[in-house]
């Protein structure tokens, strides 16, 4: 069995102001490395065995945080980098409301017909993360028991849980990804139970 903790990355000056990061390399602010800190400090887990990360600063410092605690070093995965927003990212999401209205729409209301210029589409997205989740996986598929911790991105984690949860991606939305939010998922021999989503209990 496999149990994997999911996390969101901290706070970014970026996530405070409303502006799209997506694959921008956008590092954490004073408040997100607190946010890693208390994280680290109240894990959920006990022990672990491995690290993975997306390669954006954001999430990787996030994950060294975690991987001090337990004396691991980081994995850096490329495919659990953040959806790519394409022209869209750099921009508040006030500016993208008025300027490509009919996208910022879809963007909410139905993010799986979704097509941003330039931009990787949510669909693209969840087939590279569920596959580096698989690849992840495959690595620890012999150990008798295992403690794998993954940190990555809101749309990244989302598009993970709702293919574990059998969701389309249209309702992606209804899944709440706080900054350093923990999801816990176990694996046995291919199946899947969530126990835990969303919860920032370590922040309280």
């Amino acid at each position: 069995m496999t149990k994997i903790m999911l996390v969101r990355h901290g706070l970014t000056a970026w996530n405070g102001i409303g502006k799209m990061q997506g694959s921008s390399d956008v590092h954490l602010s004073p408040d997100g490395l607190h946010q890693a800190r208390l994280l680290a400090a109240h894990c959920p887990f006990v022990t672990a065995d491995a690290v993975y990360s997306s390669p954006l600063a954001r999430a990787e410092t996030t994950a060294l945080v975690l991987a001090n605690k337990f004396n691991l070093h980081v994995q850096t995965v490329d495919d659990l980098r953040e959806i790519s927003f394409g022209d869209w990212e750099e921009q508040l999401l006030r500016d993208i409301a008025k300027i490509d209205p009919i996208n910022f729409e879809k963007f909410f209301k139905a993010p799986d017909e979704l097509k941003i210029p330039n931009a990787e589409t949510f669909s693209e997205t969840q087939e590279r993360a569920v596959n580096a989740l698989k690849k992840i996986l495959e690595i620890h598929k012999d150990e008798k028991e295992s403690h794998i911790i993954i940190v990555a991105h809101g749309v990244i984690n989302r598009v993970i849980l709702s293919e574990i949860l059998g969701m389309p991606l249209k309702k992606i939305w209804t899944l709440s990804q706080f900054n350093t939010a923990v999801n816990i998922i176990r694996e046995d021999d291919g199946l899947f139970t969530v126990d835990l989503i969303n919860s920032t209990a370590h922040l309280l």
